[in-house]
């Protein structure tokens, strides 16, 4: 057995609690991986979570880190490491959605959007690669790093930095490290856009269908297992960035 797939079973998905994160974190853990559960705010889900799989008696953990304190994110992994050994695998799932036209997008929005969208996984990305002897990274982005979405503003740069940060850490930490990324499309509506909203965007997706929060989990459990794939970008978009910016609507 590699030294990747003797680490790969324990995993720490961010903003794990809730949403995607969420979802990921179930998918990991029904695939026998011992899971860390990051939180920022949410402790009553996370532990909720955490109760559901089993807890600590099925090797599960949850921790709380504010991935915007310079501290906080830098202890993050060393401090999961420390208390239960290696981590095989690194899901930066936290994100948070803002749209805003470049027009608007001052220096405090781009600062903000980058923090937690590119800085804070990237980071962690770095950390990863100094604790972990092998494994596997897999980055939550979005559909929009293959179009010019200007109405994304600084969210939609703070991704595809993050896209061309997961392609350029793949190639540099070849062959130990694996690092790939998911791009969902219309999965769940952001916290201020009505369902409703987001139903009515389907129609315009090639596919005609949305995206499940199961499906974006799946496809993280197979790239964290699937140890010949380095460097990709996998859409799960229904064909949607094949389309031009904004084709399905605004959300």
């Amino acid at each position: 057995m590699s030294a990747e797939q003797v680490t790969a079973k324990r995993v720490l998905v961010t903003g794990g609690a809730v949403r995607i994160g969420q979802a990921i974190v179930r998918a990991f853990a029904a695939a026998g991986y011992r899971v860390v559960i990051h939180y920022r705010r949410s402790e009553a889900a996370a532990l909720a979570l955490l109760a559901e799989l089993g807890g600590a008696q099925a090797g599960h953990c949850a921790v709380q880190a504010d991935l915007l304190d310079h501290d906080q994110l830098a202890g993050l992994l060393p401090a999961v490491v420390r208390s239960g050994g290696p981590v095989g695998v690194l899901v930066n799932s936290a994100a948070v959605y803002s749209r805003h036209p470049l027009a608007e997008t001052d220096a405090r929005r781009l600062a903000d959007a980058y923090a937690i969208n590119f800085t804070a996984p990237f980071l962690l990305m770095r950390s990863f690669a100094a604790v972990s002897r092998a494994g596997a990274i897999i980055n939550v982005l979005d559909q929009r790093v293959a179009q010019a979405d200007f109405r994304a503003g600084a969210y939609g740069l703070a991704k595809k930095s993050l896209r061309d940060a997961t392609e350029a850490a793949a190639l540099e930490w070849a062959p130990r490290i694996r690092v790939n990324g998911v791009a969902p499309g219309l999965v769940l509506a952001p916290p201020a856009v009505a369902p409703e909203k987001m139903a009515a965007l389907v129609p315009n997706v090639p596919s005609q269908t949305a995206v499940a929060p199961a499906d974006v989990a799946k496809a993280c459990v197979f790239l964290a297992e699937m140890t010949a794939v380095t460097g990709q970008i996998l859409f799960l978009d229904g064909g949607l960035h094949l389309l031009g910016p904004n084709a399905a609507g605004e959300k």
